[in-house]
Formats: structure tokens, sequence, C-alpha cells
């Protein structure tokens, strides 16, 4: 019955989209929704299944934003009896009894890109060790790679976090591209002298560029002065703007 799910979900997962699952476990009364009925919610809507009525699948999608928005799981009692005192939500119907259902949602991790111009390089070591505890997926690409620019100039990272820790004139295409998309973050592992003589390029080919949308230099100031500290400081920074964004 809903064998078109798995497939489904992948797309989503591949586009980055948060949604959520909500499954029916248990049923009494007449209810038209049985025991493994589903709903698939994205943005609001249902995307694919019903509970049988849109009154129910209206209370569903509401728990659904929740659980997003809130990355949590919920078990949901909706009763078919208006005078229901028991269930999480009572509706007044003529069918009588209890869908129980367990709402899972599916919030897809952001990314920290990194933008070098060689894979062998301290500060990329030493801020991989520490990606992790971000819980954002690390991706690292080479602008000086044909397919790594193809893919970071025509790809979404809108909500992610992005670093160049870059070392010549080659990365100002990838910043005036970052300017205008706008990501999550957005910071430079530069020396002032070079990130103005960078900005003058940038703003003389795109005078619409906010330069204000680029950090330099990247990482909370604690006096960092080793690769590791410098690398402390920028998932320090990261790790505030993630949650600073929660909070909202």
């Amino acid at each position: 019955m809903y064998d078109d799910i798995l497939p489904l979900q992948a797309d989503l997962q591949k586009s980055k989209s948060d949604y959520a699952v909500a499954t029916v476990i248990r049923t009494s009364g007449s209810s038209i929704a049985k025991p493994g009925f589903k709903i698939l919610a994205i943005h609001g809507q249902v995307l694919m299944g019903t509970l049988g009525s849109p009154s129910l699948d209206n209370v569903v999608l509401k728990e659904a934003e929740r659980c997003i928005e809130k990355n949590e799981t919920k078990y949901l009692r909706i009763a078919l009896d208006k005078d229901n005192k028991t269930s999480d939500y009572a509706m007044n119907t003529t069918c009588g009894g209890m869908i129980e259902l367990f709402i899972e949602p599916y919030v897809h991790r952001r990314s920290m890109v990194i933008l070098v111009e060689s894979f062998n390089d301290k500060l990329l070591e030493a801020l991989k060790t520490l990606i992790p505890y971000t819980g954002l997926v690390p991706e690292v690409y080479n602008i000086n790679d044909k397919k790594d620019s193809k893919h970071l100039m025509e790809s979404d990272f809108r909500d992610d976090f992005v670093l160049l820790i870059t070392k010549t004139e080659n990365e100002i295409p990838y910043i005036s591209h970052f300017l205008m998309e706008k990501p999550r973050y957005l910071a430079i592992v530069s020396s002032r002298n070079r990130f103005n003589r960078d900005m003058e390029s940038v703003l003389k080919d795109n005078p619409d560029a906010d330069r204000n949308g680029i950090k330099c230099p990247a990482g909370l100031s604690i006096n960092a002065v080793t690769v590791n500290e410098i690398a402390v400081s920028i998932i320090a920074e990261i790790i505030m703007e993630k949650n600073n964004e929660n909070l909202k």
C-alpha cells in the first residue's frame, strides 16, 4: 500500500527537505484508518497518505510540524468521540474509538562545506577532528577541481555552513557566488589585506554583493595562535551560530 514511500523519502533526503511520517499503530471503533496507515507530511501539507478525513489529517499535520520544528518524535492519540478526556485530541465523529499514531520527524543534517585548494592542509586536518562535535556533515571541495567546482556552483547550500580556507585569487568567484546564495554561515580564513583585495574584485564584478555577508577572519576572537587553536575558534563560532538559530 505504501511501496512508493521509500523512494519518495529518498528524494526528500536528497533534496535536504525536512518532513515527518505518521504511522497508525493501533485503532479501536470504526475508523477508516487501520494499523499501518501512513501520512507523509511536509511544509504543512500531506504528500502521501490519509487517515480517511481532512479533519483527522489536519490534526496530524499540525503535530507533524511541531515534531519537525522540535526534532522530536510523538505518540499521538486521537479520540473519535468529543467527550473523551484521555486523548490528545477529541474529534466530533460518529465512529467512536481511538486512533493511535507514532510521528517521526526526518530533519536533514546541515553540512559544513569547506573550500580548499589542497587536501593536504593542517587546518583542514584539525577541523575534521572537531566537526563531528557540531552535528554537521563535512563536505570538502577543491576549488581547482572541475567536478568540485561545478558541484559548488550548481548545488544549494543556503542551509549550510560554508568556510573558505583557500589561499589564492582563485577563491574570488566562490566568494561572489556564496555572497549571493547567502548560506547560513559564510567565513574565510584570510589576512585582512588579502580579503580586502578579494572584495575589491568581487564588488567590481558584482556590485550587489553584500560585503557584510562574509566573516573575515573566521572564528571567535579567542587569541588563537596555533592551527589547532584556530580550528577550535572556527568550530566554536559555527556551534554558536547553529545554536542561535535553534533558539529563534
